[in-house]
């Protein structure tokens, strides 16, 4: 898979997945914003181009292709995550298709990170096995959203409390983007979690 790579300056590694038609470039504001010291490993989806480029085929009827979303959720298991240097922390994020690439990770490698941020992702029919993980799982959706909707990403979350001990939900008044207020809201968020520990 492409990729870029920033060295940040704290020993934290934001691993980062852009929505369909983006490319790694898409976040790094984003992760500015959020982790402004972290070293920053955003990749490119591999399926299509373009407006097209996204992390797995596109939905049949509303539903995943069960086997191509898996052979492409496995093929970055096996191909990228030994380029994933352990740092002292590791933060997932992705947006659209890509939150819901990392969902599929997750299905597969529940400790995959310390922190995992999904914006606004759909609610597919994922198994999460329950688990001890302690990672902070934060679930955006915006009340306008009308490719992620808000009720069904709700139960998204739900369905992750089932199998992770921490699930913040976090639902905004936007669309189907990532806003101003977005940022801020996961910003506080952020440093109430690290005020706490």
């Amino acid at each position: 898979m492409e990729k870029f790579f920033q060295q940040g300056q704290e020993d934290q590694l934001v691993v980062a997945f852009h929505g369909t038609g983006g490319n790694e470039y898409q976040l790094l504001s984003t992760i500015a914003a959020l982790y402004p010291d972290a070293s920053v490993l955003s990749y490119l989806g591999t399926y299509g181009s373009g407006e097209e480029r996204r992390f797995f085929a596109p939905l049949v009827e509303g539903k995943l292709d069960r086997n191509d979303f898996e052979r492409r959720v496995a093929d970055f298991l096996e191909n990228e995550w030994n380029d994933i240097e352990k740092k002292s922390k590791i933060i997932f994020i992705g947006y659209s298709n890509g939150a819901n690439f990392i969902l599929g990770l997750l299905e597969k490698r529940p400790q995959l990170a310390d922190t995992v941020i999904l914006l606004h992702p759909s609610n597919f029919v994922y198994q999460f096995e329950a688990t001890d993980v302690s990672a902070d799982i934060i679930v955006t959706s915006g009340a306008q959203d009308r490719i992620s909707l808000p009720g069904e990403v709700l139960a998204l979350s739900q369905q992750l409390e089932q199998a992770f001990p921490h699930v913040h939900f976090l639902l905004l008044d936007g669309e189907h983007t990532v806003n101003h207020d977005e940022i801020d809201r996961l910003k506080q968020y952020l440093n109430n979690q690290q005020s706490k520990s």
